[in-house]
């Protein structure tokens, strides 16, 4: 991966939950300092930095209660529901690493550093996807929760990091 950017950008801690680049999904959000870096986002260029909570539990997430790898995300649409909770559609950019914290009054901000994956492929990545795309089918046989189709349209994928990241998303692997 070769460095990109260097961006300062409001940020969204997650529950549970990954995104990665190129995945788009709604989220829910009701916390209030989220709620105020989504709104920050809008009024800037709708740039949010995603990354997960080490325990889903916490409400007031600290700098320690977080993994510095995420994902840079664009927001699409921002709905507000009427229980006060927003619904916002994301779609991931580039994978990120928070470099730096900056405590905002009512929201977070982290200067961050983005990645992009190599454009290249050698040989060798060629026969790490085989074996990789072979592996995943092999699970779907035997999980049954995945359809024929979504090992189609893995298998298509002609990015090699592009395809580890969408095979990890139909994973049940811990967020560690």
């Amino acid at each position: 991966m070769t460095k990109k950017n260097e961006l300062i950008v409001p940020l969204l801690p997650l529950r549970g939950l990954l995104v990665y680049p190129t995945m788009v999904l709604h989220l829910d959000v009701g916390r209030e300092r989220s709620v105020q870096a989504l709104e920050k986002a809008m009024v800037d260029d709708h740039l949010i930095f995603l990354t997960t909570q080490k325990e889903v539990s916490i409400d007031d997430p600290s700098e320690e209660d977080l993994y510095t790898i995420g994902t840079l995300t664009k927001v699409k649409q921002m709905l507000k529901l009427p229980n006060g909770t927003i619904r916002v559609l994301v779609e991931g950019l580039n994978r990120g690493e928070i470099t730096s914290f900056h405590d905002e009054e009512d929201y977070y901000a982290v200067t961050i550093v983005t990645y992009d994956d190599p454009d290249t492929k050698d040989v060798e990545d060629q026969a790490l996807m085989r074996t990789m795309l072979d592996y995943f089918e092999q699970y779907i046989k035997l999980s049954k929760k995945i359809s024929a189709e979504t090992y189609a349209s893995v298998a298509d994928i002609e990015e090699p990091g592009r395809m580890a990241d969408i095979i990890s998303s139909h994973l049940p692997i811990k967020l560690k």
